[in-house]
């Protein structure tokens, strides 16, 4: 009897110190990009179900699941965040009005590709490595998980549970664990799928997604933590065989070792959620996230039966409020800027400090300064972590990589009507103590052609200031009439020569806002006929102009598009003073001869404005206005005349066309672009203008007799209707415009590219 009660206490014990130590739970979260944010619904069906999470490791989307869990994000707040526009900036690259820099951003052209390269290997080191910029990307996880790391020592045990995620050294073809040092670079290495997102230097090493060599890291788990009972979420599995005609299939076959996916002990359960989401459609997230708490569903009674420990969520949600509350907010009190490779980037350090920082900045304060130091375009990457000082304040290192000192542009506009135009353009870009960038492009066609060289130096201070002396050469030779591609176009009736330079000072005003001061020195030169009715035996008119003009402009810009834009907004303001002299020749045309000389001098005002507004998922409506008032003095002739004022033209296809009953010393115009739009790339637009001068130059029933009209004498519409496919590298669209007044009053074309061209020299 003694011994019978001997063995059941026995049996007992080891019952019940089996069941008590196997309370441990581990759970290891699988690669598989979007599909990955499955992840997040497993963890909310553990945690409902009160079931602890005692350790956590991850591979790529799941290192930073993992991660955001282990930082003392709930799955409500996790979830809450990848539904939210960050995530979706992230994900996609896209950059916002908060992350621009009007001040650095390039000018517009008319450019579709920009490929950059290095002089010494032109090919090899100019094929990108990344789709996807990172710079919002490598923001949010610092704030997110690189504060939580750094106030936690970078001790991966420290967390608000135990963390463990990998990376894959493609030099040493093997997998890494990350379990110290900055938690926003480890997981970032986890997460780097080749050719999507850039990969980073951790110790001197180039990691990539640990998706590679371990995509299941549950080994990791088991050897680095005292787990009893492991959850596994799994999205992924191993490629099939590789096909002979399929490159990407053999691609992924050279370059991913098969992965394990089954647990290394016998006590846990893998969970397998189902969705259909392809690698980086990371919009259906929320479809993702329920995938995985319906798969978890499934296995919550199979897990309680071995996990008799108990969590619950509110004692869950008071230990994380307490461990989130010993995280001091960010405060930068020291700046570090390296270079993996041996270059000068001091640059970089001026824009966020002057030789120290008296007192701290903060984490508002450093986003500002850290996307105006991502603006300049001879930075390609800067990747921030984070170190706690004694002091709780933090010391922040920001790793900058250069980008390739030269770029090639090329693009244009192609039409079925005669004002096809190529664009071609070349950049040299410099990074020491201050900011370089030489540009030269060019324009070719028929109806358009310019040549323009300019430097922009962005001086190493803290407050931006960017010098930019230029020369342009342009040349304008319209038509008759608005031809189409297959109607005789010759002889032209008006060619513009301009040529000009001087030197444009830059401040900014706000990060979307920048004032300018322009001053240039001119020389234009017309040659016209006053009346259709000439021959290729005549001669034209002449008229030149030479002086000088200085201009304060003011510029505020958050459009989604350098052209045929459907968000943000935009505001540009001038004033310019112009004074120059004149001379007038005449051709054989006219009934008398002359040749004049004059001086002129006058102030031209205006104002710019156009904003979009979202009514509805499908469609969107902007409003545009445009104001002039110039004290512009009359030239010699009417046509002279008209050619030196300004013009009102909203449509993109007006500009090619020398619609004289546009142009008037002062006026006002405005009107709205409706768009329906069936997705972020398919557009109809139908935009309708209305131009209302306060005064006209008009010629009078008299011979060569010419002066203004009476006050609000005449206002005309114009209307567009355009359809717009967005490609990657341009708009295609087929495309219909309406001037009443022309002899074709509608003017149609399929085309393909941006309608855009340099800066008049004054008009």
């Amino acid at each position: 009897m003694k011994d019978k009660i001997l063995l059941f206490l026995f049996v007992f014990g080891v019952f019940c110190s089996t069941n008590v130590s196997a309370q441990r739970v581990g759970v290891v979260l699988s690669g598989g990009g979007a599909t990955g944010l499955a992840h997040i619904g497993v963890l909310q069906a553990l945690e409902e179900a009160e079931i602890p999470i005692d350790y956590i490791s991850g591979t790529s989307a799941g290192a930073l699941i993992g991660a955001l869990y282990a930082s003392g994000y709930s799955p409500d707040e996790i979830k809450a965040y990848i539904l939210s526009e960050h995530f979706e900036k992230m994900t996609s690259g896209t950059v916002s009005k908060e992350e621009r820099f009007l001040l650095r951003e390039k000018s517009k052209d008319a450019s579709m590709l920009n490929i950059n390269f290095a002089k010494d290997s032109v090919f090899v080191k100019s094929l990108p490595t990344n789709f996807l910029t990172p710079s919002y990307l490598d923001f949010e996880t610092m704030r997110l998980i690189g504060h939580t790391g750094a106030s936690v020592g970078k001790d991966f045990d420290s967390l608000f549970v135990p963390f463990r995620c990998v990376a894959s050294d493609i030099y040493l073809k093997e997998s890494v664990i990350f379990k110290k040092g900055d938690l926003n670079a480890a997981v970032r290495a986890s997460m780097t799928y080749p050719f999507y997102i850039n990969p980073i230097r951790i110790d001197g090493k180039l990691f990539f997604d640990g998706g590679l060599y371990n995509n299941f890291p549950a080994d990791v788990l088991y050897h680095e933590f005292p787990v009893d009972y492991i959850v596994g979420s799994n999205v992924s599995l191993n490629a099939s065989a590789p096909s002979e005609d399929d490159i990407i299939s053999q691609i992924t076959t050279m370059f991913v070792q098969k992965t394990n996916f089954e647990l290394p002990c016998s006590y846990g359960v893998i969970i397998e959620p189902q969705n259909d989401l392809g690698t980086f459609e990371f919009e259906r997230a929320d479809e993702a996230i329920k995938s995985g708490y319906d798969a978890a569903q499934v296995y919550i009674d199979s897990i309680l039966l071995y996990v008799q420990k108990r969590v619950k969520v509110s004692e869950l949600e008071e230990r994380r409020i307490k461990f989130r509350a010993k995280l001091k907010p960010i405060k930068i009190s020291s700046i570090k800027v390296s270079s993996y490779t041996p270059a000068d980037v001091s640059f970089v350090e001026d824009n966020f400090k002057r030789d120290t920082l008296k007192e701290p900045i903060t984490l508002d304060e450093f986003r500002k300064r850290y996307y105006r130091a991502y603006a300049t375009h001879q930075i390609k990457y800067i990747f921030p972590t984070l170190e706690k000082e004694s002091d709780s304040t933090f010391a922040l290192s920001l790793d900058v990589t250069k980008q390739k000192p030269l770029t090639l542009s090329v693009g244009g506009h192609f039409s079925s009507r005669p004002v096809n135009t190529a664009y071609i353009g070349l950049s040299y870009w410099d990074l020491g103590k201050g900011a370089v960038g030489v540009h030269g492009e060019a324009y070719f066609g028929k109806f358009y052609g310019s040549t323009k060289i300019k430097v922009d130096y962005d001086l190493p201070t803290l407050f931006p200031i960017r010098i930019s002396p230029f020369f342009v050469l342009n040349r304008w030779d319209y038509y008759r009439s608005s031809s189409t591609f297959f109607e005789d176009i010759n002889p032209s009736f008006l060619i513009q020569n301009e040529m000009y330079y001087g030197i444009n000072v830059g401040i900014p005003t706000t990060s979307n806002g920048k004032t300018s001061l322009d001053i240039k020195v001119f020389e234009n030169t017309d040659q016209y006929y006053q009346t259709l009715n000439f021959s290729e035996s005549d001669t034209a008119d002449v008229t030149s102009f030479i002086g000088e003009s200085v201009a304060l402009n003011f510029e505020y810009n958050t459009l989604n598009r350098k052209q045929w834009a459907s968000k943000g907004a935009f505001l540009k303001s001038s004033i310019r003073y112009v004074q120059g002299k004149e001379n007038s020749v005449s051709g054989n045309i006219p009934d008398k001869e002359y040749d004049l000389r004059r001086q002129h001098r006058w102030i031209n005002v205006s104002l710019e404005g156009q904003k979009f507004y979202d009514i509805g998922s499908y469609f969107k409506i902007g409003l545009y206005g445009k104001a002039v008032l110039n004290s512009q003095s009359l030239f010699a002739n009417y046509t002279a005349s008209i050619l030196n004022m300004t013009e009102f033209s909203p449509l993109p296809d007006s500009k090619p066309l020398f619609l004289r009953e546009y142009r008037a010393p002062q006026f006002i115009g405005g009107g709205l672009n409706l768009i329906f739009n069936y997705n972020k790339y398919f557009e109809f637009r139908i935009e309708p203008y209305f131009f209302q001068p306060f005064r006209q130059i008009i010629r009078f029933q008299d011979e060569g007799e010419f002066g203004y009209s009476d006050l609000f004498e005449e206002g005309l519409p114009m209307i567009g209707a355009s359809l717009i496919f967005h490609t990657p590298i341009g708009p295609l669209r087929l495309s219909t415009n309406y001037f009443p007044k022309q002899d074709k009053s509608f003017v149609t074309q399929l085309s393909f590219g941006y309608v855009l061209f340099n800066d008049r020299s004054i008009r």
